[in-house]
Order: structure tokens, then C-alpha cells, then sequence
């Protein structure tokens, strides 16, 4: 019976010889990799000593040839190379955007040099608590995905044994204050709108109540075409978005997410809306909010606009998403779950829902007047 191989990642004897030359020693062994084929593994020393040590060194690190000859010895910006060419396969272009900007500008510099062993999890730690002091934090959580998936990329090839950006410590980042519209400035801003010849030169008017009627994302809002409305059950199907793509212009998207495609009630407000707008005998595929030449609206120029015109209104703190957070918080309000408020704003998780969209604000006195009416006996004399 011939002699059993070595384990995976363990290796034999370690030899040394004299260098011919006479000017050191060399230290050599067997390996057996990860793809199962045992391979000598040689390392050289001004004594033998100092030889078995550096192959010790080398052995350590060692994780043998992986898939496309990746190891722990492949330079990080090689392995960004593979992720991101993973990102453009699977998904949207505006994702591989953002990712390959975040690679760029901060991955990129801080380990692209480094071979995968060499990332460890101390300094992809010491790096994201930089990141942290300097980045937003939506931002430096989209530069943790982006070196996370870069490492577990490697992972996966065999490049590295596990995903060192796991185990680093969690982001310190605090949560902005929702802010929706109330009623009354709901009104007034409207009211400003109307009368800006500006803003109504450019439909924000109507574009703006839609917004609020359905809470839809500004980019869904105007792929929207006349064929999703269903005029008889007053509802519209939300599956597709406009964004624009690096290299591409304008790209139509079916949909942000699985659960971004939705049908959604209309109410009444936004059916006489569309009706005015003469929508009711439009072609399927006409915009509903077409740009000047009936096509597709640029949502950064769509966006750049409604800032201008919220700036002249005096709402300089509202954007496009400030009415989906006025839709959600106006549904919380009138006691829909978080569940179907979730569904009903496209979102994969009510959790979400509740802790980025909703204003805690109170409105009204139905709280106190509940308290009241349970507890307000409790005091004696009163």
C-alpha cells in the first residue's frame, strides 16, 4: 500500500541543502495545495536556520492555486478587477457605477497593493473607522459592501480562507431625523408651485402630487407609462425605473428591486389628475410624464429642477424623497401595518419601512386623547 497523502494545506520533511555557491543554504518541502496536487516548496537563507525560517514564513501563508491561479499572493487590485466584473454581469449598471467609484476612489488606494493575505481583519477595521470620519454613512456602508464583496470574492476562489470584513467591528452612524410634510406644508408648497411660471414650465406641479399620491420613487415615477394605468380598478403597475448609466445615457430598468414591482391604488385625486392630463386615450406607451420631445425624462435634470423650484418656494430642505417619506408617514398615520406599508412602497423589508421612512412626529391629539381617556382618573382630585 503506497504511503497516504498529506492533509490539505499541511506539508512534509523539511530538507536543507548547501547552495552550490556556497553562499547560503536552501530549505524545501512538499506542500499539498488546495486543489489537491502536492508541490515542492523552496526557500533560501544565509544559514540553514535562517532558511527553514523563511520556509516556515512561506508555508504560513500559503493557500495554494486557486480557480484562474488566484491565491492569497494575488494583489487586491486584481481581485477588484474579478469582483467587479461579477457586479456588471449580475447587476444593474447604476449598482456597477457606484461600486466601481467607491473601488476607485477609496478601496483602491488603501489596498490595491496588498496581496488578499495581507488584508486582514485589524486593517480593514482601522480603515473603515477612517472611512467613518471622513464619509457619510450611507457612504462608507457602500464602501464596506464594495471591499466586502471584493474579499469574499477572493473567499470563495480559494484565494483566502475567509472574509476578514466580517469579523471588523460594526459602523458607528447615526440615523438622520425623518422629516415628511405635514398637512399645511403640503398645501402651501403646492400652492407655490402652482404659481411658479418656472416650475410649470417644466410639469413639476402635477409630477410633485403624484409623488405625494403614490409615494413612488422619482425614477419610477417617470418610467411610468399609460399603459400600466387600469382605469376601471383605479390602479397602476409600478415595474420599471429611469436611471442613467455610465457610458449607456438613459436606461430603462424593470424595476429597482423584486419587490419595487408592485400594482398600486390610485386615489381619487390622481385619476382626475391623468384624466385632465388627457391620458385616458393616450397610447400605451406614452410617458406620463414625458419629457419636452414625449420621451423619457433625465431623472439628475428632473431632480435639479425641483430643487431649484423648492429653493424659490422656500422648502430648501425638500427633495423628490421627502414625498415618499410624506406618503409612508401619512399611511403609518392612518394606521395601515408596516407590512402593507412596505408593499405598498416597494420596499423588501418593513423594517426599513419604519426606521428610514416614517416620521415619529405626532400628529394630532389621538395619543394624548387616548392616554387621557385610559389613565386620566389615576390622580385623585382631579
Amino acid at each position: 500500500m503506497g504511503r497516504p497523502p498529506l492533509p490539505i494545506g499541511t506539508y512534509g520533511k523539511i530538507r536543507t541543502y548547501p547552495l552550490a555557491s556556497g553562499a547560503g543554504f536552501r530549505a524545501t518541502t512538499m506542500f499539498r495545495d488546495n486543489d489537491g496536487r502536492t508541490r515542492p516548496v523552496e526557500r533560501r537563507g544565509k544559514s540553514a536556520a535562517a532558511a527553514v525560517r523563511e520556509l516556515k514564513k512561506a508555508l504560513k501563508d500559503r493557500t495554494g492555486p486557486a480557480a484562474g491561479e488566484i491565491t492569497g499572493d494575488t494583489r487586491v487590485k486584481v481581485l477588484a478587477g474579478l469582483y467587479l466584473a461579477e457586479v456588471r454581469r449580475r447587476r444593474q449598471g447604476t449598482t456597477y457605477d457606484t461600486y466601481a467609484l467607491h473601488m476607485r476612489n477609496h478601496v483602491l488606494p488603501a489596498f490595491g497593493e496588498m496581496r488578499a493575505r495581507e488584508v486582514t481583519v485589524s486593517r480593514v477595521d482601522a480603515f473603515l473607522r477612517t472611512c467613518e470620519r471622513t464619509l457619510s454613512a450611507n457612504t462608507v456602508r457602500s464602501v464596506r459592501t464594495v471591499i466586502s464583496g471584493t474579499l469574499a470574492h477572493a473567499a470563495r476562489l480559494g484565494a483566502i480562507p475567509s472574509n476578514p470584513v466580517r469579523d471588523a467591528g460594526p459602523m458607528e452612524s447615526t440615523r438622520k431625523e425623518v422629516r415628511a410634510l405635514t398637512a399645511e406644508e403640503r398645501a402651501d408648497l403646492l400652492g407655490k408651485l402652482d404659481a411658479d411660471d418656472i416650475a410649470q414650465s417644466h410639469d413639476l406641479p402635477d409630477l410633485v402630487v403624484f409623488l405625494l399620491g403614490t409615494g413612488c420613487r422619482i425614477g419610477e415615477t417617470i418610467a411610468a407609462q399609460v399603459g400600466a394605468i387600469d382605469w376601471d380598478a383605479a390602479t397602476i403597475t409600478i415595474a420599471a425605473n429611469i436611471v442613467r448609466v455610465r457610458g449607456a445615457g438613459l436606461v430603462r430598468h424593470d424595476g429597482k428591486t423584486f419587490s419595487s414591482r408592485r400594482v398600486l391604488p390610485l386615489p381619487g385625486f390622481l385619476v382626475k389628475l391623468l384624466i385632465n392630463r388627457g391620458l385616458r386615450d393616450a397610447p400605451a406607451d406614452a410617458m406620463i410624464f414625458p419629457n419636452t420631445q414625449g420621451g423619457w425624462r433625465d431623472p439628475h435634470n428632473t431632480g435639479g429642477r425641483l430643487r431649484e423650484a423648492f429653493a424659490r418656494a422656500g422648502y430648501g430642505w425638500v427633495t423628490s424623497h421627502v414625498f415618499r417619506k410624506t406618503a409612508i408617514t401619512v399611511l403609518d398615520h392612518a394606521g395601515l401595518t408596516a407590512r402593507a406599508i412596505a408593499g405598498h412602497s416597494g420596499h423588501a423589508r418593513p423594517s426599513i419601512t419604519q426606521d428610514v421612512y416614517m416620521d415619529k412626529r405626532a400628529e394630532g391629539r389621538q395619543a394624548a386623547d387616548a392616554l387621557d381617556d385610559a389613565m386620566g382618573s389615576m390622580r385623585r382630585g382631579v
